[in-house]
């Protein structure tokens, strides 16, 4: 079924939707980790900080780019040739990009409502991780 506001999320800043993913993802992670795990947050944060970090959304991201349809992939691209004004602390450029891509993706299906592909990728991804 179509989204009747999928046309204007697609117009949406791509950065701006990765910022919403970034938060998106936090979520999920911390959800699942305290869900999960009865120990202090200290705990938990460390944790989450390995998943909820630029080189670990830039292997997320290489794992599901090649099962993306057409329009996930236009979000993709767009995020790659978004002007990134800042890098995080501990990765390089190429790592940075690809997060950010990852980040506007799972921002991109919130915003339409794709729970379930956001928590299907988190399953088969990230979980292991943690």
């Amino acid at each position: 079924m179509e989204n009747p506001l999928g046309n204007s999320i697609k117009q949406k800043n791509v950065l701006s939707l990765a910022y919403l993913g970034d938060s998106v993802f936090t979520l999920f992670v911390r959800n699942y980790l305290l869900s999960t795990f009865d120990t202090k947050p200290n705990t938990l944060n460390k944790r989450a900080n390995m998943v909820v970090c630029a080189r670990a959304q830039a292997k997320f991201m290489e794992k599901i780019k090649d099962n993306l349809t057409a329009e996930e992939l236009d979000i993709v691209n767009r995020t790659r040739n978004a002007h990134l004004n800042s890098r995080a602390k501990n990765s390089t450029l190429a790592e940075y990009s690809l997060a950010t891509q990852f980040e506007a993706l799972i921002g991109y299906w919130f915003m339409l409502k794709e729970y379930d592909k956001i928590d299907e990728i988190f399953k088969k991804y990230v979980v292991e991780d943690l």
